[in-house]
């Protein structure tokens, strides 16, 4: 597992740039902030993430920032590349489940992996519009790297990180 610093250097530089540049765009609603600061238990978070991914690009900087809100959440990253590499887990099931989402970015409480992602790939507004219209998928997913739905992702990650509140 990875820091955020780290996990920058998974690719080009190139690809580092295209997410930092996201990184300094990115700004949380005050609303998501003083959620995010009320977050008094400690959490733990893996996330499936690469700086080449845009879907990822879109993600990372949200969890991120949260993460740098409130030192109680905590996010570790991993390349899709190192699924395989069992030193990279913290147990032999923990990677089994993340190997099988396979899906980038993927987010993870950190002992409760069972419960599956709390978010792959998409938020989920925009996978609901997807299994309703299947035909939209390049149209969704060209909206969701536009930023158009950032203030869902915000939502789906506020609501993740209550929900590992009561977990913790």
């Amino acid at each position: 597992m990875a820091t955020y610093t780290e996990y920058l250097d998974f690719d080009t530089e190139e690809d580092k740039l295209k997410q930092q540049q996201l990184y300094q765009a990115t700004k949380l609603s005050a609303q998501t902030a003083a959620a995010v600061k009320k977050i008094s238990r400690p959490q733990n978070w893996l996330l499936a993430a690469a700086p080449y991914c845009p879907d990822c690009r879109v993600f990372v900087p949200f969890i991120q920032k949260m993460a740098e809100l409130n030192p109680n959440i905590r996010v570790n990253y991993i390349a899709r590349n190192d699924f395989d590499d069992s030193s990279r887990f913290d147990n032999p099931r923990q990677q089994e489940i993340v190997r099988t989402n396979q899906k980038i970015p993927a987010l993870f409480l950190i002992g409760h992996e069972e419960a599956g992602p709390v978010f792959s790939e998409f938020p989920q507004v925009v996978l609901n519009q997807i299994a309703a219209d299947e035909t939209r998928r390049t149209e969704l997913r060209d909206a969701y790297r536009a930023g158009e739905f950032n203030a869902d992702v915000e939502v789906q990650i506020v609501a993740a990180l209550a929900w590992a509140e009561q977990r913790c």
